[in-house]
């Protein structure tokens, strides 16, 4: 007997679209995609169901599985516009954002005629091309690739959200004509060319082209350190605020429409007109913004905040909100991937919370301020499982920042781009928004030095994550709620994690994934010693910040007791500078002492006992004359579970008087190798007296040293040792545990993810 359906089954609400929601939500968990016949019967099944019996519980269901089959669409999609062509193609590119002028070369996006979209540099100083012109050229392009670590910045993860099929560099170009297609890209070049022209160069100026068009490429490492420091980095560039205040202005301004000429009443309500203005502003704001991702988000928020108005119909918040999050996954379903979909979707969910009357009513000064301390109380969680790290002083710097940014200083910007045709109005309204923004140039520099502005925390666990959370909305609940101090305690998981605590004589090597460059932590029961501190770029900038830093604090490294720059080459020394300003260190030894602020010489003799794990010096002689590679602190670390040599960047030469001088201290159970695979280092009599189980490589992936050579691999088959690569296999670990061998393992494969599968 067949069962008729429910016809009056509900029509689609809040529970399907978040149902639609965590479907494309799960995807950024998963080590690998999901197998499309698996999904697919998966889906036929629960829309049978859904069909046979039409019950909420298996429509959700449904849902859910559509959302992850639709991302997981869009994922392969993205994996399969990966692009490595081999050596040098030709290609006509387009310029599809404002290049950025460094030292050394000039970096840009570019789209090929099939539509690929590729990251670029072109090492010419006389190299000039606009945005939206067109070049004919001959690139060298490999598939996007970064470093994989314990945390820092995963390359691989954003290239598959922003749709990078490939990066590299130009090897020769010619302009060609070609249609113009994008003349809102041309209006944000000119407008910055204005503005430079306008304004002195500094960070005021760079301020200003920041917020007023999203143009963020005068900035330096050191300004988002500051920016990273106060909080303010979501004020920096087009942020909500802005968008939803150019939302105001146009709302605003046909409200004074129609109370100027009452009768277009007559033709569409006031509310509705209202809406469509303030939809039109914001969409020309965030054009002129470069219309990026975040940019596109905040849009279409706003657009379903105001599709109630619109449609003339009664809308809570929460629908409003879960109609912006299912037209932000429809769009770009891989939009979870990145931190700013988090966090804007946090801040608005709390914002809900705060100002929608449900929890608690506030009135006065109190609409203002505690709502913002409650954001960054409620954000924090989250800031830390994304971030590893949190300012106390954040809260109090947006108190005074985000109502000053927001209301004072970008409506003076926008009206300089009303005023645009009227170059001498707009060009002195930018003179004074550069003025204004003077007294938040001034708080964000002092703010960002407080103790209190940067506090690091190991990444929280997902179970202390969740209940951070939970312990969170508790703290926030309405007057009455009972026992809100206990929410505290939940935070207590978040803010003291629990760390494993090596027993004495055993210690972990930490070979940092740095790309072509060097750097190896070594951590014993209670103290760190770091060798080498990866590369610098002639550009400026380093890998403390994107590396160093974030993994030192997810290990649980507060501070180090020793730092040894094995020698003053780039890719060894390249982030010590940045790594002191934001790492305590105790003791600092160098081969080239000078470069080091507070650096002593290191020299054989010198000795370390970290909780019976012994750290000694075997290189460079104390009267020996810096000579760069050759001069290398050549350091043996052995506990009573094994042993490791780090020899830096020494040649066959050192190798053969270390072999003669201390044969002894060479014998150990895993080394890292010489020069990183150089043929010129670890010789076949080196590797013989180190007779090593395991040799390491600290090289970048595809780097045109062809480091590790392959001679230097068939010498290390040779004796019989395993061989792994940071290059392949991402950061290395080496633990030295008492009774077994050392384990290695390769964060690539121990922290697996889709978006870093060839």
């Amino acid at each position: 007997m067949l069962i008729k359906p429910n016809d009056k089954e509900a029509p689609l609400g809040l529970p399907d679209g978040f149902a639609f929601a965590f479907g494309c939500v799960l995807l950024v968990g998963l080590t690998a995609l999901p197998l499309f016949g698996w999904l697919g019967l998966a889906i036929l099944v629960s829309g049978a169901i859904w069909w046979r019996w039409r019950s909420p519980a298996a429509r959700a269901l449904l849902l859910f599985l559509v959302g992850l089959g639709y991302a997981t669409l869009a994922a392969h999609a993205s994996l399969q516009s990966r692009w490595d062509p081999g050596l040098d193609v030709q290609v006509q590119l387009r310029i599809v954002n404002l290049p950025q002028r460094l030292d050394r070369a000039l970096r840009f996006d570019a789209t090929t005629e099939d539509g690929r979209r590729l990251r670029l540099s072109w090492y010419d100083p006389a190299a000039r091309i606009a945005a939206d012109e067109c070049l004919s050229a001959t690139v060298r392009l490999k598939p996007p690739r970064g470093l994989v670590n314990v945390s820092g910045f995963d390359f691989d993860r954003y290239a598959a959200s922003q749709g990078l099929s490939a990066t590299g560099y130009i090897t020769a170009a010619t302009p060609i004509d070609c249609n113009l297609g994008q003349p809102v890209l041309r209006t944000r070049a000119a407008i910055a060319q204005r503005i430079d022209a306008t304004l002195a160069a500094g960070r005021v100026r760079a301020l200003v082209k920041a917020l007023g068009i999203g143009d963020t490429r005068e900035f330096v490492e050191a300004d988002w350190d500051a920016f990273r420091a106060t909080g303010t980095s979501h004020l920096i560039a087009i942020s909500g605020l802005h968008v939803g205040l150019a939302a105001a202005v146009g709302g605003g301004l046909l409200w004074v429409l129609y109370w100027l000429w009452p009768t277009l009443g007559l033709r569409m309500p006031r509310s509705q007109a209202m809406a469509i203005g303030a939809l039109g502003t914001a969409f020309l704001y965030a054009q002129i913004a470069g219309f990026s991702l975040p940019t596109q988000r905040t849009l279409i928020t706003i657009a379903a905040m105001l599709l109630g108005v619109l449609l003339r119909i009664e809308l809570s918040w929460w629908v409003r909100y879960a109609i912006a999050l299912v037209a932000v996954l429809l769009i770009d379903p891989l939009a979870p991937l990145g931190a700013g979909f988090w966090l804007s979707f946090g801040a608005v969910a709390w914002l809900i919370l705060a100002y929608s009357g449900h929890w608690r009513p506030m009135r006065g000064w109190r609409l203002w301020v505690l709502p913002q301390l409650g954001l960054s109380l409620a954000l924090l969680p989250m800031g830390l499982a994304l971030f590893q790290q949190t300012s106390l002083g954040a809260p109090l710097v947006n108190v005074l920042a985000v109502p000053y940014v927001t209301f004072v200083v970008v409506p003076v910007l926008i009206a300089s781009l009303v005023t645009w045709p009227l170059a001498p109005i707009s060009a002195m309204l930018l003179q004074f928004a550069a003025w204004l923004l003077v007294p938040f140039d001034w708080l964000v520099t002092h703010a960002a030095t407080w103790p209190a502005a940067r506090i690091a925390l190991p990444e929280p666990s997902w179970w202390a994550w969740l209940l951070a959370i939970a312990g969170t909305l508790w703290m926030l609940a309405p007057r009455g709620w009972p026992l809100r101090f206990v929410g505290v305690c939940a935070l207590l998981p978040l803010v003291f994690p629990q760390r494993e605590r090596l027993p004495e004589g055993a210690f972990d090597l930490h070979l940092l994934d740095v790309g072509q460059g060097q750097a190896t932590l070594i951590r014993t029961a209670n103290r760190a010693l770091l060798i080498d501190t990866g590369p610098g770029f002639p550009d400026g900038g380093d890998l403390s910040d994107r590396v160093l830093v974030p993994s030192l604090t997810r290990l649980g490294v507060r501070h180090l007791d020793t730092l040894i720059v094995s020698h003053n080459d780039l890719d060894h020394s390249g982030g010590t500078e940045g790594l002191l300003r934001r790492i305590d260190v105790a003791e600092r030894f160098g081969a080239a002492p000078e470069e080091i602020p507070g650096g002593q010489r290191c020299a054989p003799g010198q000795r370390w006992d970290y909780d019976k794990v012994v750290i000694e010096v075997l290189h460079p002689p104390e009267l020996m004359p810096y000579l760069g590679n050759e001069s290398s602190c050549v350091v043996r670390i052995a506990g009573t579970s094994g042993s490791a040599l780090i020899p830096g960047d020494i040649g066959e030469v050192v190798e053969g008087r270390l072999i003669r001088e201390q044969a002894a201290a060479l014998d150990v159970d895993v080394l890292i190798a010489g020069h990183h695979g150089s043929a010129g280092s670890s010789s076949a009599a080196f590797l013989e007296a180190v007779s090593p189980q395991w040799v390491l490589y600290s090289a970048a992936w595809r780097n045109r040293f062809g480091f590790p050579r392959t001679e230097v691999r068939a010498r290390v088959d040779r004796v019989g040792a395993r061989q792994l690569n940071t290059g392949q296999a991402g950061a290395i670990t080496v633990q030295f545990r008492a009774g077994s061998p050392p384990l290695v393992f390769g964060q690539r494969e121990l922290e697996a993810r889709w978006w870093r599968s060839r």
